[in-house]
Parts: structure tokens; C-alpha cells; sequence
């Protein structure tokens, strides 16, 4: 006879304070009223927000909106705090905090990797969530290629430029075998992208790294320039860059892989699908992967897969990577430096689980269990019970 088995009953509770960074280059969606901030409420996490100083208004403006829903809806004063500072000290002193239990941030390479040393070397390591750099590598397989060059050329200079290249999940490399079809899409993506205005940029600082990132292109002997867009009037214009070099180049300067926040692109010419595979085993980390595929492309497609889902978060077919979707499957995270923690996503409804912890009850009393968990299922909630979902 099998021996008397023990009540075991678990639920998910609130890690405690979680601080949220506001990004510089969305002052709504990943920001003080954003979806770290949303998830962690969501959670049951008191939250204190780090206003990005690239926009301190539009701060003040949200965080006023979120303190009057907090008041509305009878919550305490300090479930929502928001804190302005243009310095580094404050966001440092935040995560150093013993009362914080978890962050999230969206921003660069250096500033969340210097955050995440202070998340890991505090007496009590925290976890922290970086979203930090992604180039997005598109992939045009051979059937696509030779059936649609001219518009799969205008598609990508669409998303490119979408928000002057600002977006997290800009298309930043272009993966394709070199031939007649591959120069076709290079032709009309460069007679697009000439054709493009420029597009002022968020903040000064961003358009400076842009410059910056764009010029080390440029003077890469291993590159050569196919396009650039009009050149714009006034302060912080994005002038959009098409660029192109070899796929073994690519390989073996790992430069050429850099993130150029805005709208610019690098296309990589491959010998062969074999030099496809190897550049993609050679990138690091992404938010996303796109394949524009034919029926044809199925099988070179199957070939890739594997290594797409060791390296991007979200792996797409014949779309552009640019914009989310808030719901169930969405997936918006990946593998270092995409993001710090690959196990998890800051879009849609899974981003609630950063917030959360696992606790086991084992034969406690039911008037001592959770409300929850108890037998009665007062709140009648959608529960696994004995591994199958309860009536």
C-alpha cells in the first residue's frame, strides 16, 4: 500500500518594494505607468518609480494620474512613489536599498550592467531585470528573396525608420546569401531609404551615440556605405544608414554587431547558407529574430530554427520586428545582452511572475491556509487541483 501522502498547496505571493527605471525612448509604455510598473502592481508590489530625466514632464503628468488612481481606489499612500534625478546617485541608492526586493530597468548596455553589479553584490542580491541591447537580425531566406526583393526592400526601410529607429526591437541586421536577389533588395531598400526625411530624436544624448555609432560604420574598412537618408533641418536629426559587409567580416568583428540606436542597418552578405547558420551561431543575445520565408524556405528555415530559439526571445515569420503585442504568448526578453534574466518577458501577462515568489503549505489547518488555497475556494479562483484544473 502506498504511503499516506501529505496536503502540499501552493501560491505565488508578492516579492515586496520593486523599483521601476524609467526608458528614455518610451515615456508611456516603459516608463512610470509602463508595463514593469503595471506587472508589479499587478503582483501586489508597492513600487517606486526613477523618472527618466529625458522627459521629467510627462513623469509628473503619469505619476499624478497613477497617485489619483491610487486614492480612488482606497490603496495606501505608499503602494506608488515616483522620484526625479538627472544624476546616477538616486538610481544606485535605489537598487542598494535593503527594503527594495526587485527591479526593472530598460535603457543601455552600461548603465543596466552597472546596475545589476550593485542588484547582485548587495548583502541581500536582489533580482533585476535589464532590458539593455538588441540589433534584431532579419533573415531572407532565398525563395522570399527571388520572389519579392523590391517589396521586402520597402517593408524594411518602413520599419527601420519607424520612431527614427528608436525602438528596442529596430531591425539593425539584415542576413541574407549574396547573388542578383540580395543586390535587387539592396537597390530598392537604398532608393527608399534616400528617398526617407529625417526624424528628430528623443533626447540630444541619444543623437549624439547615433553620430557616433553610425561614423565607427562608416570608417570600418570591412564596410561600405549603400544609402543615406535626407538630411534633416535642426537640432538632433536622424540622418537613416544603410550599410553592407560580408558575412565572414561579421563573424570575426564582433564591432560589427553593435547596437546603433536609430535608423540605421547593416546587411550582411553570406556565401551560403552555411555562412547564414555561422553568423547567426555568432550573434549574441536578441529581443527578436525574423525569417521572411517562402513554402519554399521552409526546410533552410527548420535548418535555422534551433539556433534562432537558443538566441531571440520571439522569433517571427514574414512580419517586421518592431511593435508588441500585450497578451498570453507574447514573449519580449532573450538571452544576455538582450536582456539580464532570459527565463522571463516585461510584455504581457507572464511579466507578472518577476514580482512574484512560490510558497508551500503543507498540512496546514484550513482556517490558517490562504483564502486562495483554502478547500472552499472562497474566491473562486482557477485552480490545479491533483494536476487537473478544478470544476
Amino acid at each position: 500500500q502506498p504511503m499516506p501522502r501529505v496536503d502540499l498547496r501552493q501560491r505565488h505571493i508578492a516579492l515586496g518594494p520593486v523599483a521601476v527605471f524609467g526608458a528614455s525612448n518610451f515615456p508611456l509604455a516603459f516608463s512610470v505607468a509602463g508595463g514593469d510598473t503595471a506587472s508589479a502592481l499587478a503582483a501586489g508590489c508597492p513600487v517606486i518609480v526613477k523618472g527618466h530625466p529625458a522627459h521629467p514632464g510627462t513623469c509628473e503628468l503619469v505619476g499624478r494620474a497613477v497617485q489619483a488612481a491610487v486614492r480612488k481606489c482606497g490603496l495606501p499612500e505608499g503602494v506608488f512613489s515616483m522620484l526625479h534625478d538627472s544624476s546616477f546617485e538616486v538610481g544606485q541608492a535605489l537598487v542598494a536599498d535593503p527594503r527594495i526586493k526587485a527591479a526593472g530597468f530598460t535603457g543601455s548596455r552600461k548603465g543596466g550592467l552597472a546596475l545589476l553589479e550593485i542588484a547582485q553584490r548587495r548583502p541581500e542580491p536582489i533580482p533585476f531585470y535589464a532590458e539593455m541591447s538588441s540589433i534584431n537580425p532579419v533573415f531572407l531566406l532565398p525563395a522570399a528573396l527571388s520572389a519579392r526583393a523590391k517589396a521586402l526592400g520597402e517593408a524594411f526601410v518602413g520599419s527601420l525608420n519607424m520612431g527614427a529607429g528608436q525602438f528596442c526591437t529596430n531591425p539593425g541586421l539584415v542576413i541574407a546569401i549574396e547573388g542578383p536577389d540580395l543586390d535587387a533588395f539592396i537597390e530598392s531598400a537604398s532608393e527608399t531609404l534616400k528617398a526617407s526625411t529625417a526624424q528628430t530624436m528623443l533626447t540630444p544624448g541619444i543623437h549624439q551615440a547615433y553620430g557616433q555609432g553610425v561614423s565607427a560604420l562608416a570608417a570600418n574598412g570591412k564596410v561600405r556605405e549603400v544609402a543615406r537618408g535626407l538630411e534633416g533641418e535642426g537640432a538632433n536629426q536622424c540622418q537613416s544608414g544603410l550599410f553592407v559587409a560580408a558575412g565572414e567580416d561579421v563573424i570575426a568583428d564582433a564591432s560589427l554587431q553593435a547596437e546603433v540606436f536609430g535608423a540605421s542597418s547593416l546587411i550582411v552578405a553570406c556565401r551560403d547558407a552555411a555562412e547564414v547558420k555561422r553568423v547567426a551561431e555568432s550573434l549574441e543575445g536578441q529581443l527578436t529574430a525574423t525569417l521572411q520565408m517562402d513554402d519554399a524556405d521552409y526546410e533552410a528555415a527548420k535548418a535555422l530554427l534551433p539556433t534562432l530559439e537558443r538566441k531571440a526571445g520571439r522569433i517571427m515569420a514574414n512580419g517586421w520586428p518592431t511593435g508588441v503585442e500585450v497578451c498570453d504568448a507574447m514573449v519580449h526578453g532573450g538571452p544576455f545582452p538582450a536582456t539580464s534574466d532570459s527565463r522571463t518577458t516585461s510584455v504581457g501577462t507572464a511579466a507578472i511572475f518577476r514580482f512574484l515568489r512560490p510558497v508551500c503549505y503543507q498540512d496546514l489547518p484550513d482556517t490558517l491556509l490562504p483564502e486562495a488555497v483554502r478547500e472552499s475556494n472562497p474566491l473562486k479562483l482557477r485552480r490545479l487541483v491533483d494536476g487537473e484544473r478544478e470544476s
